[in-house]
């Protein structure tokens, strides 16, 4: 029976190809912290996801990165991804792959419930089974995040890759009951690129947790820490990045680097630091806390994860103005570049090196005021009204 017509609490499935810290990524940070808040605030949660092996896949199930009283409201499904194609477009065909299996764990499972949340390309076939009268499932939210295959791109392979997703997204979105989308350019393409309805649309931005929030954040030093985060995609600019800074050389002057930064593309230098992949918040949390200034040279973006949690550790920011990261970027935090433009970039690195302390202590005051606007409770608090307002009862 649905919770609409019983006093049972909110049930919610929650889909996605994976999540932090057993997969890594933007999105699968923002599963992990919505599953964690959806509990928080008393839904009970089913997450269908995967990781890629077996001591992995085992950790996911027992969620044993996951708080207790959390993991008490949350039902840990995980399925084994199917193998990866070989072939060109062999993308689509997995995510597909992938969303059958689902569907198919969360029938077996008799998850039953009152709303199905699908993080990326996750929903197609839950899309699909509803498009054909399905009755055994509930209504279907989807979340696309970047919606990159409809913003710049770095290179033509890169735009081929991306090509052959829009079909898909397209009919993703107009099969769901509800999309969720980012504010700003995001939701420009989901209205205009998707042709989804305003009234199936609902904006919640990206979120932070308050516990990230710093109170305060001491002047900074004479010293310079720029800070980049993220994997090794082609849209994320690593190669305009490190031609940006390679002649940036001053005693001053640090570059560190988190994240699976490929050996050969590394710039050999005692003040170039490569960090490698960080899973574990406290050390994450360190870095960004010694840091200066956060660096994000994207071609595209959704509402980036990475910008935010260095904004509440309180970094000034240079990005890129894709997506939505205009809603945290501006004048009053740092430098919105319009495309990751070498000569730009390097500018502004350059502008952050000779700022006097007092006025970048500003810039990153202002980073923590933007980020308490932006906190999980809050946005947590909209989706589950907007849950709420699009559920239907399930016939028994």
């Amino acid at each position: 029976m649905s919770s609409s017509a019983s006093s049972e609490p909110l049930h919610v499935a929650l889909l996605a190809d994976g999540v932090y810290p057993y997969r890594l990524g933007g999105i699968q940070r923002h599963t992990r912290m919505l599953a964690l808040h959806f509990a928080k605030a008393g839904v009970q949660v089913t997450l269908l996801h995967s990781a890629d092996t077996p001591e992995l896949r085992s950790r996911a199930e027992a969620l044993d990165d996951f708080p207790a009283e959390a993991r008490s409201r949350i039902r840990s499904l995980v399925v084994v991804p199917p193998k990866a194609g070989r072939y060109p477009g062999h993308y689509l065909n997995d995510c597909r792959a992938y969303s059958r299996l689902l569907l198919d764990r969360y029938r077996e499972e008799k998850v039953g419930a009152d709303f199905v949340y699908a993080q990326g390309l996750t929903g197609i076939a839950f899309g699909v089974a509803r498009r054909k009268g399905a009755t055994d499932l509930p209504p279907v939210g989807v979340n696309q995040h970047g919606y990159e295959m409809f913003q710049p791109v770095a290179d033509l392979r890169s735009w081929l890759e991306q090509f052959v997703l829009r079909g898909q997204v397209v009919a993703l979105d107009r099969s769901a009951d509800v999309v969720f989308t980012f504010p700003r350019r995001i939701r420009e393409i989901v209205k205009r690129r998707c042709r989804v309805p305003a009234d199936r649309l609902v904006e919640v931005p990206n979120a932070i947790d308050s516990s990230w929030i710093v109170a305060d954040r001491p002047a900074p030093t004479a010293k310079r820490r720029f800070l980049f985060i993220g994997r090794h995609e082609r849209r994320k600019g690593v190669p305009e990045l490190l031609e940006a800074i390679a002649p940036l050389r001053a005693p001053e002057v640090e570059f560190h680097f988190v994240g699976p930064i490929p050996e050969p593309l590394r710039l050999k230098r005692d003040d170039v630091v490569y960090h490698g992949t960080v899973t574990d918040t406290a050390t994450l949390q360190g870095i960004l806390d010694s840091s200066d200034v956060l660096l994000c040279p994207s071609f595209a973006e959704g509402m980036p994860t990475v910008v935010l949690e260095a904004m509440a550790r309180g970094l000034a920011v240079i990005a890129t103005d894709v997506g939505a990261t205009a809603e945290w970027v501006d004048a009053d935090n740092g430098v919105l570049l319009p495309r990751p433009d070498v000569g730009a970039l390097r500018g502004a690195i350059e502008r952050f090196i000779a700022m006097p302390a007092a006025g970048l202590h500003r810039l990153q005051l202002a980073s923590i005021a933007k980020a308490r606007t932006c906190t999980w409770d809050l946005v947590t608090a909209k989706t589950i009204a907007a849950i709420q307002s699009f559920r239907d009862p399930v016939p028994a």
